[in-house]
Parts: structure tokens; C-alpha cells; sequence
């Protein structure tokens, strides 16, 4: 009983904190023409997106309201990411590649059917930083959904070295620039063996993005 009033309260007071924060965020945005693209290539107009770990809190605080469905882990982590994604509007699939995969891949396919795009850490839940794994690759595969590109990244924000993947939590009052990459499309029913190949290529996407972003947010290039 006590742990789970423990547990309750620290899902409450991550939500507090998240949104008292996105009540002062800014948001910009580059790349729409990219999502309107990967939009046409879905006879629904759903796109699985595609993002690094680190950058989670961005990219649900931007999509928030949205008809968007999110894979997060079965740690309790998770289920604090999953709370407070769900008091903004977002669907929390619960699953890993290491803790209830087939269960995750089974939500995600019902999911996509009733009409969610999904969101995917690709690298998450435990790393290793920037290695893509092959779930998205069998999501779009199966789906037929293009893989969506996607970074945002705080102009200031704090960075948890000691987190595997450095995490980021965007300070308050600053600049979220949102962007998309160019969509990824993936063969139905490829073999495993191609994964790699596919995981390759949505990686060096991701890492452009943020190459991108730490260029502009550097030079203090202004969005609009």
C-alpha cells in the first residue's frame, strides 16, 4: 500500500513538473513538408515516428493531443513517462525488446489499426546510445507506415550525464526546435537479415537531425 502511494506520488509530481514546464516552452518548427510527404505514403496518413531516447520529453510535450500511440518500457520509469504521457493526450503502449516484446509488437499492430500513429525510441529502453533496433523496421514493414525522422531538442536544457543516453529536460521559458526528417519507407515483408541494413539508414537520419539542431541551437540561429 505505501509503495504504491509512493510510486502514485512520484507519477504526480513528474507530471506537475513537466507541465508546469511545457506552459512556458516555445515551439518551432522546420521540416513539415516532410511529414505532409510521409502522410501521402499511408493510406490513412499514419507515420510511425522515429526518435533517440534523450529527446523523449520534447517530442511527446510537441505531439501532445495528437492521436498518437508511444512504446515505453514495463520499468517503473516507464510507467512515470507512461502517466504523464497519457495526461497529455498520448496513448502508452507498455513493452521492450527485452520485457513483454511479442505483447508490444501485438498493442502496436492494434494500435495502427485503429488509426494511432506511433511513436518509437528507437534506441530505448536501455541503449546502447544511437543503435537503432530492429522493432520499428518490423513495425513499418508490417504496417506499411513510412518511418518519420524526428528530433527536438531544447535551445537550454539540463543533460543527466550520468543517464546512459544522456538525457535532456528542456529548461524553462526556452525554445523547443522541432524537426522532421525525410520519410523512410520500408518494403513489406522484408527478412530479418535486412534489418540492419534499414536500422542503418533511419540512424544516420536521426544523427543528421541532430547534427542540424546543434548547429543552429550553437550559431543561435533564429527559428520562426
Amino acid at each position: 500500500m505505501l509503495r504504491k502511494f509512493k510510486e502514485n506520488l512520484i507519477c504526480w509530481i513528474a507530471y506537475l513538473m513537466v507541465g508546469s514546464f511545457n506552459l512556458t516552452y516555445r515551439f518551432r518548427w522546420q521540416g513539415l513538408e516532410h511529414e505532409q510527404k510521409a502522410r501521402t505514403l499511408h493510406p490513412n496518413s499514419q507515420v510511425a515516428i522515429a526518435i533517440w531516447h534523450r529527446n523523449s520529453i520534447g517530442c511527446m510535450l510537441s505531439h501532445a493531443w495528437r492521436r498518437l500511440a508511444i512504446l515505453i518500457s514495463l520499468s517503473f520509469d516507464g510507467e512515470v513517462i507512461a502517466y504523464v504521457a497519457r495526461k497529455f493526450g498520448i496513448h502508452a503502449a507498455r513493452g521492450s525488446s527485452s520485457r513483454g516484446g511479442m505483447e508490444a509488437f501485438k498493442q502496436l499492430l492494434k494500435l495502427h489499426k485503429l488509426s494511432y500513429d506511433l511513436g518509437i525510441t528507437v534506441d530505448g529502453p536501455r541503449g546502447p546510445i544511437y543503435k537503432v533496433k530492429g522493432g520499428i523496421i518490423a513495425i513499418a514493414s508490417r504496417t506499411g507506415m513510412p518511418i518519420l525522422p524526428f528530433a527536438a531538442v531544447g535551445r537550454h536544457e539540463w543533460v543527466f550525464h550520468k543517464a546512459w543516453d544522456n538525457f535532456r529536460v528542456p529548461k524553462p521559458f526556452t525554445e523547443i526546435l522541432c524537426l522532421y526528417g525525410e520519410p523512410i519507407e520500408i518494403p513489406k515483408g522484408i527478412e530479418s537479415s535486412q534489418f540492419e541494413e534499414y536500422a542503418e539508414i533511419v540512424g544516420r537520419s536521426l544523427l543528421e537531425l541532430e547534427a542540424k539542431l546543434k548547429l543552429d541551437i550553437e550559431a543561435k540561429t533564429p527559428w520562426h
